[in-house]
């Protein structure tokens, strides 16, 4: 595996330097191309050239040494400080200025910029007269004329420049902003300044991103930033002029590295008179359209940097390229490390299920010595008491009629409710069998319900618990097994008897809603916890409260309420507070199949 990493890793370096020399050629052959196209068009330096690629940025001319820009050396900034010192424009402009600004005769200095407008020869003449001339009219307070004025300012050309390059129409645009006119007018003439034929100058790209920003047009903004950061890198390159020669004696073309993001600038003799024109291209457009899009470049990288040299055609640059993907050969390790990371991982996954398992099992284990316990207590009870009374009435033959009329009754309901758990725990291991059969037939509801508080009642009444009845008797008849239900109503009762703490009074009830038939059962005792409403219908489960410690309970009745109201299609719906009661509601469809008849339910 090391011999086959080494073998590798020369491999690796070979395909690396190879690839470099690729990039380097097809890089240069690009640019090569380019530039051959730029020197020999016929619009020449400074010009931007709505015919070229999009990766030129601009070509400009060497003078003296000296980059020049393309926004530099403009005839009609030339031309237009020449047109300023004309006599007759120059006076009447000076005139006018003299009464504005140190006598502050607006009136005058008005009539004679008018002068000077009537003496322009040329339109950037009349564009800055009319600027003058709406400047002096707000002044003076006449905002409609002045707006007009600047108005017609902002219509003029764009390439009605000063002697700094800004388009005299951006001058005008400033006031109009002020006063919330014009607004697509000011946004039309920075795009027009953005797409014209030249490059717009620094002080131009100022002025235009202010008025964007004032109008809030972001992507307008966004654009001219765009345009001012390559005038500012451009400047940058100017400053660098010295570099764009080719150093004495060396061959070939010779391509310098510029900035971030990277542009390539060269300088080549014009055909024309043999003066050097510099090209300058973005690096990663041209790099992109040559086919090695994924390789970034990095400009005057020193040589412990990441990345290659590209050879002394590209001095001072260097390509980063990306590792290749290791081969099929040289995955051994990455297989080996991979097989023990599975063979640990399964591990520790088959360790996990076994200690899941065990705390099921163990959990399970505990839930059924808690199930027998709390059974076993639960069927102590009525058996101790009917084993009292039976053996005072054997003890004690002398009781009155009514005296043994009481101790049977109460040896009856006990063994009714006997019944009941014993019925309860059966119920629940046909459940838990999937035996449970229900026998489904016509049956009155309110008669269930009545039925039930009618066995409940002795129960209650020993215990001291009043119940309250309400029952609709309006209801039609439905598909139901009456044992089933009156055995679920049955459960809850008991289960408020046992939770009601020191309120002793119960509600039953019976009613419709939304075409569902609803019992239910109201107690104003302990309430159940939110956190442990979730769970009480589960099996086995009692909430583990301090009260809850002292009743009795095998946790089986909720459950089986639950399934039994599930098997009628219905639902039990648990409303309840801490220390404010509980409601537990059976709700039950209406107007269901009355076909009579057995079911197995899971």
């Amino acid at each position: 595996m090391a011999q086959e990493r080494q073998l590798e890793d020369r491999r690796r370096v070979e395909a690396r330097q190879l690839l470099v020399v690729q990039v380097g050629q097809q890089l240069l052959s690009s640019l090569e191309t380019i530039k051959l196209q730029e020197v020999t068009r016929g619009d020449g330096p400074g010009s931007r050239g709505g015919e070229r690629p999009s990766a030129v940025v601009f070509v400009g001319a060497l003078v003296n040494g000296r980059l020049r820009l393309p926004w530099e050396g403009w005839p009609e900034a030339q031309e237009f400080r020449a047109l300023l010192d004309e006599p007759e424009f120059s006076t009447a402009i000076r005139q006018g200025e003299g009464d504005e600004f140190v006598a502050r005769h607006y009136d005058s200095a008005i009539r004679h910029y008018q002068a000077a407008l009537a003496a322009a020869r040329k339109p950037s003449q009349q564009s800055y007269a009319r600027l003058l001339q709406a400047r002096a009219l707000g002044k003076l307070g006449r905002r409609g004329e002045s707006r007009a004025a600047y108005a017609a300012v902002l219509a003029s050309p764009v390439d009605l420049v000063d002697e700094h390059g800004v388009p005299l129409a951006l001058y005008a645009a400033p006031p109009l902003v002020e006063s919330g006119v014009r607004r697509q007018e000011v946004l039309d003439r920075i795009d027009a300044v953005l797409t014209g034929e030249r490059w717009p100058a620094p002080a131009a790209l100022y002025l235009a991103r202010d008025l964007a920003r004032r109008l809030g047009a972001s992507d307008v903004e966004a654009r001219v930033g765009a345009r001012l950061r390559e005038s500012e890198q451009a400047v940058a390159l100017q400053r660098d002029s010295a570099r764009l020669l080719p150093p004495a004696g060396r061959r070939g073309p010779v391509w310098m590295a510029h900035g971030d993001p990277v542009w390539l600038a060269s300088a080549t003799p014009s055909p024309a008179n043999g003066e050097p024109i510099v090209v300058v291209v973005r690096a990663e457009e041209v790099l992109a359209t040559s086919g090695f899009a994924a390789q970034p470049l990095r400009p005057a990288a020193p040589a412990e940097a990441d990345g290659e040299a590209l050879g002394e055609n590209f001095p001072g640059l260097r390509v980063v390229i990306p590792a290749p993907r290791a081969p099929a050969g040289s995955s051994r390790p990455a297989f080996l490390a991979s097989a023990l990371v599975l063979a640990v991982g399964l591990t520790l996954l088959a360790g996990y299920l076994l200690w899941r398992d065990v705390r099921r099992e163990q959990r399970l284990a505990e839930l059924r010595s808690h199930f027998v316990a709390s059974v076993t207590h639960e069927l102590k009870t009525p058996l101790t008491a009917i084993r009292m009374f039976t053996e005072t009435l054997q003890l004690d033959g002398d009781e009155d009629r009514e005296t043994r009329a009481e101790y049977l009754d109460t040896i009856l309901h006990e063994s009714e409710r006997l019944s009941r758990l014993v019925d309860n725990v059966l119920d629940f291991g046909k459940i838990e069998r999937g035996q449970k059969i229900y026998r489904f037939e016509p049956v009155r509801l309110d008669q269930v319900v009545e039925g039930a508080a009618r066995t409940i009642q002795h129960p209650l009444e020993q215990a001291g618990f009043a119940l309250d009845v309400a029952v609709r008797r309006d209801l039609p008849a439905v598909p139901a097994d009456a044992d089933a239900l009156q055995q679920a109503i049955l459960n809850l009762l008991t289960n408020a008897m046992k939770y009601s703490g020191g309120s002793r009074r119960i509600g039953l009830g019976l009613d419709r809603e939304n075409g569902d038939a609803r019992i239910q059962v109201v107690d104003q005792g302990v309430g159940i916890a939110e956190a442990d409403q979730a769970h009480v219908l589960e099996r086995f489960y009692r909430a583990s409260t301090a009260q809850n410690r002292h009743i009795p309970g095998a946790g089986l009745g909720l459950t089986l309420v639950a399934h039994i109201a599930s098997a009628h299609g219905g639902a039990v719906e648990i409303d309840s507070k801490p220390g404010k009661g509980s409601t537990f509601t059976i709700r039950l469809p209406l107007g269901g199949d009355e076909t009579a008849g057995a079911r197995i339910s899971p």
